[in-house]
């Protein structure tokens, strides 16, 4: 029996591979649809505090964000937030992935979120002044690029436009 197992193993991974080929990954809307329904997440081990697990679920966010699934990226960044709702990071990557959705108001309230949970970071400045370029609000985008400045000034790389240093 033992020296079957390692064709059953090789088996069941070429099976599991054929079936990701075939079958349709879920589309971005679903995933989206599913980030904002509330759920029962798995139960946390009492040793695990609601920060460690928001951050468990803001590195898998980030890891969905890069991989351009932002629905996915949503859903983490959501449960992140169910475990620390004042996470700035988890407000500032739930911000990124709705502002590269489209949806640039609700990027620009998340981005809002983050400042006043860590208004040092330049960066959450930089994403509220994006959120507030592409809604047509360039005053209040160059006020808010000078805060991201004034806070980071090695953030000029991501300035775009007219005022770039």
């Amino acid at each position: 029996m033992r020296r079957f197992l390692p064709v059953l193993d090789a088996l069941a991974l070429f099976g599991a591979r054929w079936a990701g080929r075939i079958l349709p990954r879920p589309s971005e809307a679903l995933l989206t649809d599913l980030a904002s329904t509330a759920r029962p997440g798995p139960k946390e081990s009492p040793q695990d505090s609601p920060m460690v697990a928001a951050s468990h679920h803001i590195q898998l966010g980030q890891s969905a964000f890069a991989a351009q699934s932002y629905g996915e990226a949503l859903h983490h960044f959501a449960t992140a937030l169910n475990h620390a709702p004042n996470a700035p990071w988890a407000l500032h990557g739930r911000g990124d992935a709705l502002q590269l959705s489209g949806r640039h108001q609700a990027a620009l309230e998340a981005y809002k979120k983050a400042i006043a949970n860590n208004d040092d970071c330049g960066l959450h400045h930089a994403g509220a002044a994006n959120a507030l370029a592409a809604l047509g609000r360039q005053k209040d985008a160059d006020l808010a690029w000078d805060s991201a400045l004034e806070r980071d000034p090695s953030l000029s790389w991501m300035r775009k436009g007219s005022k770039n240093p």
